[in-house]
């Protein structure tokens, strides 16, 4: 009798083996049973790599099928490789891929959980989305670029006293998009190169929110549920305490000495109060601070990233810089006289900073969840079905990119640019789920740039002339602190 249920038992196994790795099969859909679990469980458990370095394997071998099925060890996914396919998920078929596939719980990180970036369901999106959309207008940037303008003084100000000691690229722009996050967003006094005990820098730093482990991630990505289950947070506690007292006491001290400030801190109050009149549920206090850590984390982690890749790509390339400077110093040689409109107009700036976007994407895959039954291609897609993007590998792929290794601006001139395939360069996303805070981002990254050229030569930091950009162990992509550079002075204004 025993042996009769064991037997029955291991036929029933096998079954249920087979019937799930036959998921993709029965949709006639080309895909791999074993080789995603495998490599993920080899190389990003193991060996420490990255979800993107799989992806990679896995484009570059079916890139021709427009779509390739995978599995994890508890459902099967998809990885769309044809970017007119990608335009379905991101644009035409969007009411039906609006949700991303992390599943953050309040009861696991209660602040990120209100990021509109996890936001589940399109009407609670839309709520949280639009709530940082509003400091993302062209009127609010006009507004607060003289306040950049001061950081970026700062900034050049504390390099000149460094006399060309080296600094490392991603300490310098942390510190720039830190002071451009808190004086742009909490009228905070910009003090990062100034104050070496600046509480944002001491208690929401990238080690503090941004370092979850790549466990962490894979689990968040690959399998949500479970990351909820075990209770795996992506920002600390720590930072959670700092964002939440933060945000309470300027709350109370704008009430009680009836200060306002044109600043996100207190568009959310007024927002909270029309919510009030209007007999609505208001905001909580964990609701608040979770909207200010949003809107702090989307303007200095990854713009922090890009800024620091972009000043050592521009030190590996004097060709570039000196061009650069040339179209720059031609606008004018003073920095606080570039308005967003003449920000905006520095062709080569663009063109150099989109081939840097492409070099360095901080999103090297999107993710997004079925939410009706639909088809992609020739893919049958049900409901629930984890969909991936593969947009760092678009960006390397030299059908799109010739020479794709080649930090080459001119890809991006206007003669060059209209032959780029659509979709194919995605450094924030596309469609309605675009990430919110990207013009914010473009915005201090130039102005960054345009003090920087204007008053030195970005230097490598090695004699040799070339600064290696080595990668820290991070979640995103981020120059480690090895990767330095020097800035030599040129003039003054």
């Amino acid at each position: 009798m025993l042996v009769e249920a064991i037997v029955v038992l291991f036929i029933a196994l096998c079954l249920s083996y087979s019937w799930f790795f036959g998921f993709w099969d029965r949709r006639k859909v080309v895909n791999v049973k074993f080789e995603f679990t495998y490599l993920t469980f080899s190389r990003a458990f193991i060996k420490n790599e990255h979800l993107h370095d799989i992806f990679a394997d896995i484009y570059r071998k079916y890139k021709s099928y427009g779509t390739v099925g995978f599995y994890t060890i508890l459902s099967p996914m998809l990885l769309v490789t044809d970017p007119e396919l990608v335009k379905d998920v991101l644009v035409k078929e969007f009411n039906k891929f609006h949700d991303t596939v992390m599943e953050m719980k309040k009861e696991v990180d209660p602040l990120l959980a209100l990021n509109p970036f996890v936001a589940k369901g399109m009407e609670k999106w839309k709520e949280l989305r639009s709530i940082q959309a509003s400091n993302m207008t062209t009127v609010r940037f006009k507004e607060v670029i003289p306040i950049m303008y001061r950081v970026a003084e700062n900034m050049v100000n504390y390099l000149a006293e460094k006399k060309m000691e080296p600094i490392g690229a991603k300490e310098l722009s942390f510190l720039y998009t830190v002071d451009n996050s808190c004086s742009c967003g909490f009228g905070v006094e910009p003090s990062a190169f100034t104050d070496p005990e600046n509480n944002f820098v001491k208690y929401a730093n990238s080690d503090k929110i941004f370092k979850p482990s790549p466990y962490t991630m894979l689990f968040h990505f690959l399998l949500p549920r479970m990351a909820n289950i075990l209770k795996l947070r992506i920002s600390s506690e720590d930072a959670e305490e700092f964002f939440k007292s933060f945000v309470q006491k300027m709350i109370e001290y704008r009430t009680s000495s009836n200060i306002t400030k044109n600043d996100f801190i207190n568009y959310i109050m007024k927002l909270n109060q029309k919510l009030k009149e209007e007999n609505k549920p208001v905001y909580s206090k964990l609701e608040l601070a979770a909207h200010c850590l949003t809107f702090y984390a989307d303007s200095t982690e990854t713009s922090s990233n890009q800024l620091a890749f972009f000043l050592l790509d521009l030190a590996n390339h004097q060709d570039v810089q000196d061009k650069l400077r040339k179209e720059i110093s031609s606008i004018s040689k003073s920095p606080i006289d570039f308005d967003l409109e003449k920000v905006n107009s520095i062709n080569y700036l663009n063109m150099a900073l989109n081939e840097s976007l492409r070099l360095h994407t901080q999103g090297n895959w999107l993710s997004r969840t079925c939410t009706q039954d639909t088809v992609i291609g020739n893919a049958p897609i049900p409901k629930g079905t984890k969909v991936f993007v593969p947009i760092g590998q678009f960006h390397k792929d030299p059908e799109y990119f010739p020479d794709p290794e080649k930090f080459d601006p001119e890809r991006f001139s206007e003669e060059n640019k209209d032959s780029i395939p659509k979709y194919t360069f995605l450094p924030f996303g596309e469609g309605p789920r675009i990430c919110v805070g990207f013009k914010f981002a473009l915005l201090q990254i130039r102005l960054a740039v345009i003090f920087l050229v204007l008053n030195f030569t970005i230097l490598p930091s090695n004699e040799d002339g070339k600064e290696e950009i080595v990668l820290e162990n991070a979640p995103l992509p981020t120059p480690a602190p090895t990767s330095k550079l020097k800035f030599k002075p040129i003039n003054t204004y």
